[in-house]
């Protein structure tokens, strides 16, 4: 998944353009919630499930992510279902 990628699926979940988001962004700071933590989860696992191996479990996300940290995290998937 490429960070444009990242963008793209979060301006749908949270209804914002990909212009608005940046590595600093809080997810809290577009509203996210627990729900959202849950539907984030379920997106990114549809997105990069298969090439990871595993489903994604909202207890690894956090309202307080940035989404920079939000990709470090989907980065740091990817490169571990590559070892």
């Amino acid at each position: 998944m490429t960070f444009e990628e990242l963008q793209d699926l979060l301006a749908e979940q949270f209804s914002c353009d990909t212009g608005d988001l940046s590595r600093g962004t809080a997810l809290a700071d577009l509203g996210a919630d627990h729900e959202d933590m849950i539907e984030l989860a379920w997106a990114l696992g549809e997105a990069i499930g298969e090439a990871i191996g595993e489903e994604i479990d909202e207890s690894e996300l956090s309202e307080d992510f940035t989404i920079g940290e939000l990709w470090r995290f989907v980065r740091d998937k990817e490169e571990n279902a590559q070892e």
